[in-house]
């Protein structure tokens, strides 16, 4: 098995670091760099900085036509893995290759698309799942060779189980791929109703108080580090930017329930309450526009007006 390995964020790091280290990689393939900070100087993308650590020949294209095509093909690279690459592979590119498979961070059929990790948090998923399938010209369509699942607790944020399931890849991936290679893995179509995610953006930050506090907690955790769920206050914008506890920390509301999007409390340990349509959560973190995040201790210091709001006005 002779691998060309595409990917560009750092989500792939762990995994082209494990690869190389138990097959031979051939080449690289990562997006272009690009301009970043404060300089507007282009930066390595992650995986091409890890690339060069390793001291692996780099492949970079704007598109992947021809150009592109006879790069990879005088590689010599059979076999292509794929993790968070960024573009779409042709028939003419996935021809070069004997096998091509991808890391999808879902239990597919569920999830297809560009945010899985982001749609396990927002369906408020009890378990969440690595797939390495083979790729297809339909997106994530192709058929599975395995499957690793693992739970979750409701505490998640998109950047804590990015990071978990980058090192979670890094184990699994180079296993069942030798599992490939030895003949004890074969593979299977997808089975069940697929299920689609989307690109997110800043409206998908927006923060419904008229929703279950799940769907509001997991929105939260979601859009965190970016674009950061935000609501409104007193007519401006406020980031929140964690919620306490878990699944189990959300408690059906009792007594009159007040109008969603009101703070009913204000808890040094748990945060600022606020009600959803069936349950109050806890903010522990805040940010207005251009200022740091604070915890809720230090953003209530500076701003009392939040402990008499109505969020969403």
């Amino acid at each position: 098995m002779k691998i060309l390995f595409a990917g560009t964020p750092s989500i792939a790091v762990p995994l082209l670091q494990e690869i190389s280290s138990r097959f031979e990689v051939c080449a690289v393939l990562t997006s272009p760099d690009r301009p970043s900070g404060r300089s507007g100087r282009p930066q390595p993308s992650p995986v091409k900085a890890k690339a060069l650590e390793l001291k692996l020949p780099v492949l970079q294209f704007e598109t992947l036509k021809t150009d592109a095509r006879n790069a990879v093909a005088a590689t010599g690279a059979n076999t292509l893995v794929t993790f968070a690459f960024g573009k779409i592979f042709g028939p003419r590119f996935l021809a070069l290759f004997d096998r091509a498979f991808n890391i999808h961070p879902s239990a597919l059929p569920l999830l297809r698309g560009p945010s899985p990790i982001q749609g396990q948090i927002l369906g408020c998923f009890r378990t969440g799942a690595i797939t390495l399938q083979s790729l297809s010209e339909k997106m994530d369509q192709g058929d599975i060779w395995a499957v690793d699942g693992f739970e979750l607790d409701g505490t998640e944020t998109t950047q804590s189980l990015t990071h978990f399931v980058a090192l979670r890849a890094s184990s699994f991936v180079p296993d069942a791929l030798s599992d490939i290679v030895s003949g004890r893995l074969q593979p299977r179509p997808q089975e069940g109703q697929a299920t689609y995610c989307t690109m997110i953006d800043a409206q998908s930050a927006y923060l419904n108080f008229g929703k279950r506090a799940c769907e509001v907690h997991a929105t939260v955790r979601a859009m965190y580090p970016k674009p950061k769920a935000w609501t409104l206050w007193s007519g401006q914008k406020v980031m929140i930017t964690s919620v306490w506890g878990g699944f189990d920390s959300i408690k059906p509301f009792e007594g009159q329930k007040p109008e969603c999007g009101s703070v009913v409390g204000f808890d040094r340990s748990r945060g600022i309450g606020v009600v959803c349509s069936d349950a109050v959560i806890w903010i522990n973190g805040l940010q207005l526009p251009a200022k740091k995040e604070l915890d809720h201790v230090s953003f209530v210091n500076g701003n009392r007006g939040i402990l008499e709001a109505r969020f969403g006005e």
